[in-house]
């Protein structure tokens, strides 16, 4: 018996430690790491950089490499043509081809000079180099939903663990009030008050727990998991005061470093580059070409084999001289300065937001200090009114009113400091995807 005993609580650590590896717990940095890795925009973002560095290499090939086509054409007449003479005493007609015939061909074809041609290879560099700049914002985007998700959940517990503690508070409250009834200390309008406040925390801590099923489904979907996943984060959402610098240093950093900033910048150079691609539509373009053709024609009764192959050879130069085509060229060169001029304000526009952004953030983060301070000082103002209240119920003094009031302060102030410490960490997040990179402290 004592073996089986054992035994049996042997399974039972297996399987207990089987059900908990199931669920993966998660840090906040351990969840940022899988984000980037299966998140799906940050996916397309890599396939749309991938393909951004695969035309760089095409406009080279067509830049720098040769094209080369090699083709085979068989021909069976069915029905030959014919030649007819018509002459002063003559009038006839002679077939003309063959029952078979069989060409092969090789031709090369390279570029010498095309302003255009190589000026289409800075602007696929350059195209390159503004995917790269969206993979970074890409990045810097989904640590910053993590971030607000990750951080969601943990106020989502909070708030949950908040209403338990009311409804625990309410139902202790209730048991107060019948003793109290039966000894006939307190009226039945106040059993009454205290029955009612247990019913109303009941779907509060129901709505509570169904806004932290939605925070998990949310943070799931940031991170690229099915809804079926099972996870958990661990820690707690604690405020921790952070110093930052002033304004100006922040926007050098912005100017220096942001990749949406960054990416105007290079949208500027690529408008710049089309139109001097276009405008290079002016010059004359050489190249050179060769090929080397074998042909044979033969009629059916000469066996395969037998077949009379003829060779050709042929290479030269072409020069083309672009001379009139109705001004197209000139309406894309005024397009596309236009372009340019339009990548220019988008970029001056672009700096007045993250400077705005900036300001903005680097405010509400301020802001949120103070109101966290202030939320800290009402919850120990609350929690010792509701302290007061209940001791004051107790000797009679007070209603059950008082305490209901109380309470529901108690509530209300957690709750808003809770959601003032997630706040300030969601303007930290915020800060941090504008300079592109990661604070302490936060």
């Amino acid at each position: 018996m004592k073996r089986i005993l054992i035994a049996l609580v042997l399974i039972t650590s297996v399987v207990t430690a089987q059900n908990s590896n199931d669920t993966l717990y998660l840090d906040l940095g351990k969840a940022v790491e899988i984000a980037l890795k299966n998140n799906n925009d940050l996916k397309i973002a890599r396939y749309n950089k991938d393909i951004a560095d695969e035309k760089v290499d095409e406009a080279w090939g067509g830049a720098v490499y040769p094209e080369i086509k090699g083709t085979v054409n068989y021909r069976r007449a069915l029905k030959k043509g014919v030649f007819t003479i018509e002459a002063p005493g003559f009038s006839g007609t002679f077939p003309i081809g063959t029952d078979n015939t069989l060409t092969s061909s090789l031709s090369i074809y390279q570029n010498i000079f095309s302003a255009a041609v190589f000026i289409g290879v800075s602007a696929a560099e350059t195209f390159a180099q503004m995917s790269e700049k969206e993979l970074e914002a890409s990045r810097d985007a989904v640590k910053y939903n993590v971030k607000n998700a990750y951080n969601l959940v943990m106020l989502a517990q909070e708030v949950v663990e908040v209403n338990k503690v009311t409804l625990a508070n309410s139902e202790e409250n209730l048991k107060n009030a019948e003793v109290l009834y039966k000894q006939g200390l307190v009226s039945e309008y106040d059993l009454v008050r205290a029955r009612v406040q247990v019913q109303n925390a009941i779907p509060e801590l129901e709505q509570a727990e169904n806004a932290y099923k939605t925070a998990m489904s949310t943070l799931k979907y940031v991170l690229g998991f099915e809804d079926g996943e099972k996870i958990a984060v661990t820690g707690r959402l604690v405020y921790e005061e952070a110093e930052f610098t002033d304004l100006d240093s922040y926007f050098e950093h912005v100017m220096n470093n942001n990749p949406m900033l960054l990416q105007s910048m290079l949208n500027i150079k690529l408008r710049d580059q089309a139109a001097s691609a276009y405008f290079a539509d002016h010059f004359p373009t050489i190249n050179a070409f060769g090929s080397w053709n074998v042909e044979a024609q033969e009629n059916d009764s000469r066996s395969f084999p037998s077949w009379r192959y003829v060779n050709s050879i042929n290479v030269g130069l072409e020069l083309k001289i672009p001379i009139f085509n109705g001004w197209r060229t000139t309406s894309k060169i005024n397009q596309a300065q236009l372009e340019y001029k339009i990548a220019q304000e988008t970029l001056l526009k672009t700096k007045k937001g993250l400077r705005n952004k900036l300001e903005e953030t680097l405010l509400k983060i301020n802001n949120q200090k103070d109101k966290i301070k202030a939320y800290r000082s009402g919850l120990e103002q609350a929690e010792l009114a509701y302290n007061i209240s209940k001791k004051r119920f107790s000797e009679g003094l007070a209603t059950q009113l008082e305490i209901v009031d109380a309470l529901l302060g108690v509530s209300r102030a957690k709750f808003n400091y809770l959601n003032g410490i997630y706040e300030y960490k969601s303007a930290i997040a915020a800060l941090e995807q504008l300079l592109s990179k990661e604070l302490k402290n936060n």
